[in-house]
């Protein structure tokens, strides 16, 4: 059984690494007779950025438009009680390995929209090999289960997941849409991810929430990070 953030209804679990890219550029040697061959030399990674640095880059009421109320996130310990996932072993190993899920830095925020519906955004900073190996496996692991069932307390939510059409934004991309089977009725939530450089946003929410606004969330990330 794997725990997963109340706020896993707007929010998403970070993946973990499996293997990374190696991002490598050559540079000419001096002939050594005929045979001399180029020396490929790696190129180093940009570092992460730090937390300081991510904020700047979170969307802003400002750049929402009206009708948005940002809201106060809660604590790490609040964001994980009384919600476990169940049926979908992806998931389940992703989970297990705790820390080891974390990007090297995060800056968040979510927002409200006409009070019903919501928007959050994380912000990530790391290696860029990091970035896109983790996002790869997160995404995969989020999309290896066409059903699995998610338990708020005592109550069972049937969980449907489908891929979804990325708009051609960043280095890479990736996006998925849960239809979750509430007591009150289904609800329709949408996670597109984008890595540029050493840093990729995630937004969560509304479809059209989520669609309307990850461009400008792309457009805020720093060039050649």
């Amino acid at each position: 059984m794997m725990r997963i953030s109340t706020s896993g209804t707007r929010r998403w679990m970070l993946g973990t690494a499996v293997c990374g890219v190696l991002i490598t550029g050559c540079s000419s040697g001096g002939e050594v007779g005929g045979d001399a061959k180029p020396q490929v030399k790696p190129v180093a990674e940009a570092k992460p950025l730090a937390v300081g640095a991510l904020r700047p880059l979170l969307l802003t009421q400002t750049d929402l438009g009206s009708g948005y109320t940002q809201v106060q996130e809660k604590s790490e310990d609040q964001k994980f009680d009384d919600f476990s996932v169940q049926d979908c072993p992806a998931l389940v190993k992703l989970a297990q390995r705790g820390e080891e899920n974390m990007f090297a830095a995060k800056a968040e925020a979510s927002f409200t929209y006409d009070r019903d519906a919501t928007l959050g955004e994380e912000v990530h900073s790391d290696r860029p090999s990091v970035l896109s190996s983790r996002l790869r496996e997160l995404f995969m692991a989020y999309t290896s289960c066409p059903t699995y069932t998610m338990t708020a307390g005592t109550t069972p939510i049937e969980v449907k997941v489908s891929k979804s059409v990325t708009p051609e934004l960043g280095d890479e991309r990736f996006a998925y849409t849960l239809t979750m089977e509430l007591p009150s009725g289904a609800q329709v939530l949408k996670t597109i991810a984008v890595r540029k450089g050493n840093v990729a946003v995630m937004l969560v929410g509304a479809p059209a929430l989520v669609d309307r606004h990850i461009r400008t969330a792309v457009g805020k990330l720093p060039e050649g990070s």
